[in-house]
């Protein structure tokens, strides 16, 4: 691949470019032009603080210089960052990938390998190898998806070791799995020149894109909160189905229903609902629940916030996935403010931790059964 970069001082551009890559040095914006043209890079990696003009005048320039199949990678002075942006989603600028200005040189070194697809044989073999199970979950909100992404990955993780699992917050509205795990540097839009291809999404490394777990190295978060294309929902599920065994998506709020969100119920392997166990929610579940068996969209109800001997009636067409039992606002706001997992706290709630056991053994056994 050839890499050219834009930078002041050629001995210290290498330090922000993967070690094992070739690139060309052009240490004025003067200088940069002649170089495009000799070169003719494959991928263009620009920092900001090169150019003095203002961005939307240097950006359009620069893109319209470089081949139409060449990576553009912009690192930005924080002053830059949110025009560069703008600049690029008005004009519709294609294959830019803008980095953030708070990463750090070896955060940035990290990001373009991520972007130029650095990843060695074995780990493209492994991923060619697999074929991951993908849930989706929703609800009407307040039932229970985010404790439930929070402390169940987890579990399937411990209990599953070579399985590898990611949890995607694709909840634009309430992003809370972000802000639990500080998922902000590992924003999947950050790929979405990718996504618009399946070839390119399936070459993309995900999991350095992801947060790996400190603890638990099978178990991967990003934050995915965007507004995403159907097309891009597609090709990022289809490459995750590709490096990840097990992928719960937390879309959220099963309203406005857009056709990401559409594509995103046709194309998992699982479509959960999460429905608080009280008659009014059961019926608006019931409700929804038919609308899309019309559509021919598969779906199952996992009931929550379930008092102790509450009997619930759901209807037997109605696929029940699982049940949970009610945790106290008390309990879960305690364990939020001390960003502590319930299922690792020293005194759990045990009847929840049950309930996940049960989900676990079960996704376990069927997972095995696909396999074989």
């Amino acid at each position: 691949m050839k890499i050219l970069v834009c930078y002041p001082m050629k001995s210290l551009a290498k330090t922000y470019m993967p070690t094992s890559s070739e690139l060309l040095v052009a240490e004025s914006a003067e200088e940069f032009p002649r170089l495009v043209r000799l070169y003719q890079p494959d991928a263009t990696v620009v920092f900001s603080e090169m150019f003095t003009s203002p961005s939307w005048e240097w950006l359009p320039s620069v893109r319209t210089m470089l081949p139409d199949d060449s990576l553009l990678i912009i690192v930005p002075l924080y002053r830059d960052e949110a025009i560069i942006a703008k600049v690029s989603e008005e004009l519709g600028l294609e294959r830019v990938y803008l980095l953030s200005a708070q990463l750090s040189q070896e955060e940035i070194r990290d990001n373009i390998s991520m972007i130029l697809g650095f990843m060695n044989e074995r780990q493209k073999n492994e991923d060619q190898a697999r074929s991951g199970q993908v849930f989706a979950l929703m609800s009407f909100g307040a039932s229970g998806i985010t404790t439930f992404c929070i402390n169940y990955p987890i579990l399937l993780a411990r209990q599953n070791p070579t399985k590898s699992i990611a949890v995607l917050d694709m909840n634009t509205e309430k992003p809370d799995l972000t802000r639990f795990f500080k998922l902000q540097q590992h924003q999947l839009s950050l790929f979405r020149p990718d996504l618009m291809d399946l070839q390119t999404a399936k070459r993309r490394n995900w999991r350095t894109a992801c947060k790996q777990s400190v603890h638990l190295p099978n178990l991967y978060y990003a934050h995915a909160a965007s507004r995403w294309r159907s097309a891009e929902v597609s090709n990022m599920i289809a490459a995750f189905r590709v490096q990840f065994d097990y992928i719960y998506v937390d879309w959220g709020y099963c309203f406005p229903e857009s056709e990401a969100m559409q594509r995103l119920l046709y194309t998992a392997d699982r479509n959960l609902l999460f429905v608080r166990a009280d008659p009014f929610s059961i019926e608006n579940a019931k409700e929804w629940l038919k609308q899309w068996r019309e559509k021919e969209v598969h779906c199952e109800v996992l009931l929550s916030h379930q008092e102790p001997g509450q009997p619930f009636r759901i209807g037997e067409d109605i696929p029940v996935y699982g049940v949970v039992p009610h945790i106290s606002s008390s309990r879960l706001m305690q364990s939020q403010r001390s960003r502590s997992v319930l299922i690792e706290e020293l005194f759990p709630p045990k009847s929840y931790v049950s309930s996940l056991k049960e989900l676990a053994k079960a996704d376990h056994i069927e997972k095995s059964a696909v396999y074989n």
